[in-house]
């Protein structure tokens, strides 16, 4: 298990889909398990990328982590 196999597109990609779906009002996974279902890794290792993406300003959030959102920087990634 490694936190490398979890690439910051991954990250901000778990997010938007995380963002599309509260804002469709359905039931939405986490970004650490969507990532976790996606990788094969542990929820753990994923949550620590996403962790990196935040020090790298990819994501911000106000309480957790796992209710974050993009930054510009995020989405701009995606459209990569």
């Amino acid at each position: 298990m490694a936190r490398k196999n979890v690439t910051d597109k991954m990250v901000c990609e778990a997010y938007a889909e995380m963002d599309a779906l509260r804002k469709q009002n359905v039931d939405y996974k986490f970004p650490y398990e969507t990532l976790a279902e996606k990788t094969g890794e542990c929820e753990k290792v994923c949550y620590a990328a996403m962790e990196r993406a935040s020090e790298r300003n990819l994501i911000e959030y106000g309480v957790s982590l796992r209710t974050g959102w993009l930054t510009d920087e995020g989405k701009k990634l995606l459209s990569t």
